[in-house]
């Protein structure tokens, strides 16, 4: 059962965002919803490095230049992420716009800053049984 938090990020789900910025990305996988030119939701996985917090109302995403995950963004800004692991599930809507990347980024990857719209957070409902989280979506390996 879904919880409408506002429009900043919670304590937790910051905390953790603001760490990846800092360099401490482990191997989870974030879910990343775009909306395709036919009005599919599009969804694609970013690594946790991938996933920053600038501030708590916008998030940095890196993702391919030439992925349809980028070209939806630059499209229409609609994204949605979703963090989940065994502490915690959120869902984060948002508008996304191209961003100046850092020096010394890659050619081949597009810098986009969201600007967050509505938090949502997830837990068991009264009629769920005390169903838990138990992990993430996680992965093992080389990242952007």
């Amino acid at each position: 059962m879904s919880t409408e938090l506002g429009n900043e990020l919670p304590d937790d789900l910051y905390r953790a965002l603001s760490a990846r910025a800092t360099g401490e990305a482990s191997g989870t996988a974030i879910v990343v919803s775009t909306i395709d030119a036919e009005g599919w939701a599009h969804p694609a996985l970013l690594s946790a490095g991938e996933v920053s917090a600038r501030d708590r109302r916008t998030l940095r995403t890196v993702t391919y230049a030439d992925s349809h995950t980028t070209a939806n963004m630059r499209a229409n800004g609609k994204v949605t992420l979703i963090f989940v692991d065994e502490r915690m599930t959120y869902y984060v809507k948002g508008t996304a716009a191209e961003a100046p990347s850092p020096a010394g980024t890659p050619a081949d990857l597009a810098t986009m800053d969201v600007t967050v719209h509505q938090v949502l957070a997830d837990s068991a409902g009264p009629g769920e049984g005390g169903a838990t989280i138990t992990s993430g979506i996680t992965f093992a390996g080389r990242t952007p």
